[in-house]
């Protein structure tokens, strides 16, 4: 007989690895500290937009409204509205990936695309290349299918791929290869794709491509994608969402790009747990991707702007280094010369200055010695965590 506070489920073998996000961490110390203390507590560590500068163009919302006042709540096709595909498989091909329409899976997110590109691709026993740092819900979901998850480290300071030690790593039973760029959590792009498309394609290894900072590229920097080198257009899944260039990351949609087969595996398995993206929101997404693109180029001139300030103010502090990264709208300083462990550095800041931050030994141990900080926040706010952070710094 149960007794009092245990329970008689059992639960898969395969939850064996389940535990809270650890990328999150900071941000639930920093909400509980809020709520029980009262305190207000910068938000360096989520992975979102905050205040009032970054919202959808104003098209976009009239197109969701527009949408469910017409009635477009219902079931539509599971792959998405064929007009959202035409239009995501024009971006895809304006990459340099010529893709169709059938090569065009819309989805809940980048975060499901890539969760089912890892559940639809891996085996049991499957070796699965991983950037370390990386992005952890990869590795939940490798390890989820039964593969392994093999970690390859990025080298600094640039954090590029070493390609002598990428090739040593490939083994008969490399089924896969990760990259994603502008790089989580660093917002490097990752250097060397023809190199790495040749490796890839001399081993018959897949690479996903995870792009979803892909409009988020600063001059002089451009964004490529290993999608198109040739060959590879059959033999990448590329991944990318609405969340971040259009700033829709509460509507819940994004896209893969890969060949007819997969795809409609990809399908099959869409259908048969979310069933569709909701059609307004679809609808949305269509007047994002097919209407003026200028509100996507303030903003990103805007976030330039936010992290130029940034980097200037943390390479201000003695014991910090800050590279001024390529994208996406994090940095990923190096604090080191600080003596804390990175771990230790994100707690100092949360528990004596109220500013949250991500340790970046959360993405691997080759994060270890730094910590992920958000940028896409308001001046003030942005300013006030940089100061919080100074003094912090200053008070060790």
């Amino acid at each position: 007989m149960a007794t009092a506070g245990t329970s008689r489920l059992r639960l898969s073998s395969r939850t064996s690895h389940f535990v809270l996000p650890k990328q999150w961490a900071s941000m639930r110390k920093a909400e509980a500290l809020e709520r029980e203390t009262g305190k207000r507590v910068i938000h360096f560590e989520k992975g979102d937009f905050q205040g009032d500068e970054f919202y959808p163009a104003p098209h976009i919302y009239e197109a969701a409204a527009r949408a469910v006042h017409e009635g477009h709540v219902r079931y539509v096709p599971g792959p998405g509205i064929p007009e959202l595909r035409d239009a995501i498989a024009d971006e895809a091909t304006k990459r340099g990936r010529p893709t169709e329409r059938d090569e065009v899976l819309v989805t809940m997110g980048a975060k499901h695309a890539l969760t089912q590109s890892l559940l639809t691709m891996v085996d049991q026993g499957d070796e699965v290349i991983f950037p370390n740092p990386g992005y952890p819900p990869d590795e939940f979901w490798i390890t989820y299918a039964g593969g392994k998850v093999v970690y390859a480290p990025l080298v600094e300071p640039d954090f590029h791929f070493d390609l002598d030690s990428l090739r040593s790593l490939i083994t008969p039973k490399t089924k896969m290869l990760i990259i994603n760029s502008p790089q989580r959590p660093n917002g490097m792009a990752v250097g060397h794709l023809d190199e790495i498309a040749e490796i890839c394609l001399e081993h018959n290894v897949v690479v996903l491509t995870d792009e979803i900072f892909s409009h988020m590229v600063y001059a002089p920097s451009v964004h490529q994608t290993i999608a198109a080198v040739p060959g590879m257009a059959d033999q990448s899944i590329l991944v990318d969402t609405f969340s971040k260039t259009y700033i829709m990351t509460g509507f819940r949609i994004g896209w893969c790009v890969a060949n007819r087969e997969l795809i409609t595996a990809m399908d099959i398995f869409q259908q048969n747990s979310v069933t569709n993206v909701p059609a307004f929101v679809q609808i949305a997404a269509l007047a994002a991707i097919t209407g003026p693109q200028d509100h996507v180029l303030t903003q990103t001139a805007r976030l330039q702007a936010k992290r130029d300030k940034t980097v200037a103010a943390l390479n201000a502090i003695d014991g910090i280094e800050c590279l001024s990264p390529d994208g996406s709208f994090y940095v990923f300083p190096d604090i080191r010369g600080t003596g804390m462990t990175a771990q230790q550095f994100a707690d100092h800041l949360i528990d004596s200055h109220g500013v949250g931050v991500v340790a970046g030994s959360s993405f691997g141990d080759r994060g270890e010695g730094h910590i992920r900080l958000t940028y896409a926040c308001p001046d003030d706010v942005l300013e006030e965590g940089l100061d919080r952070i100074r003094r912090g710094v200053e008070g060790l």
